[in-house]
């Protein structure tokens, strides 16, 4: 099998994981931002969303264009 595939399973498995961590400092994030819990928690729903949709995205934009300059 392709090593890249297993560099890409953890990094997918990093990304899910941040998404579990998160939830856990939902109340210090909160406070520091001085809103609410479940606002606190849509934001962070907001950004999971932004970035589910925008990587593939991105990633079939700048598919071909060389590594170093993206």
């Amino acid at each position: 099998m392709d090593k890249r595939l297993y560099w890409l399973a953890l990094g997918s498995f990093t990304i899910s994981t941040e998404g579990f961590v998160i939830s856990s400092l939902l109340p210090d994030i909160a406070r520091d931002a001085g809103i609410s819990i479940p606002l606190a928690g849509t934001l962070i729903t907001a950004f999971a969303l932004a970035y589910a949709v925008g990587t593939p995205i991105l990633a079939t934009l700048t598919g071909e264009w060389d590594r170093r300059r993206v």
